[in-house]
């Protein structure tokens, strides 16, 4: 009986260190994917929440990941920092094995987009700050940093629109 449940530990040990494994994976093959397909400087920063990962991954839809991508440049708005919560992110492990991230649905995305109020002129097309269909909620100053937020239903997150996003 000892020997069972010393047994049934180690396998629980190794199926939370294995899923541990994945979600570094995953975030490290969504983060590279992203950066290279929308033409980031950086890698952003790609949190899978939710346990167990595996188990998202071999069904091919996340409850939630949160994106992190800092001084992000764009033409009109200068440089931006931008925080995204997606739910519902149906994703592939096929994608992210081949980091192929191109067109990514999800049930509700909440962003946040942060930007220097230098430029007063581009405040009149602060809905282009957030792209893929996501409704401003809110804007407001800290500062002279603008912050944007926002939120969408049932999108599809088009990254390669991003690329050379104005």
């Amino acid at each position: 009986m000892r020997t069972l449940l010393i047994t049934l530990i180690i396998i629980a040990g190794l199926a939370v260190a294995a899923d541990f494994g994945a979600a570094a994976y995953a975030e490290k093959a969504a983060a590279e994917s992203m950066r290279n397909t929308a033409n980031l400087g950086s890698n952003p920063s790609v949190d899978i929440k939710g346990f167990p990962v595996l188990l998202q991954a071999a069904r091919g839809k996340y409850d939630e990941l949160v994106i992190k991508a800092n001084h992000v440049g764009t033409e009109k708005f200068g440089f931006v920092d931008v925080e995204a919560t997606l739910h519902g992110v149906e994703l592939p492990l096929s994608d992210l094995k081949s980091r192929e991230l191109h067109r990514v649905p999800v049930d509700r995305l909440e962003a946040t987009a942060r930007f220097n109020a230098l430029r007063p002129m581009v405040l009149l097309d602060v809905a282009g700050l957030l792209p893929f269909g996501v409704v401003p909620t809110s804007i407001h100053m800290d500062g002279t940093t603008v912050i944007v937020t926002g939120t969408g239903k049932n999108l599809v997150v088009d990254i390669d629109q991003l690329k050379g996003k104005s």
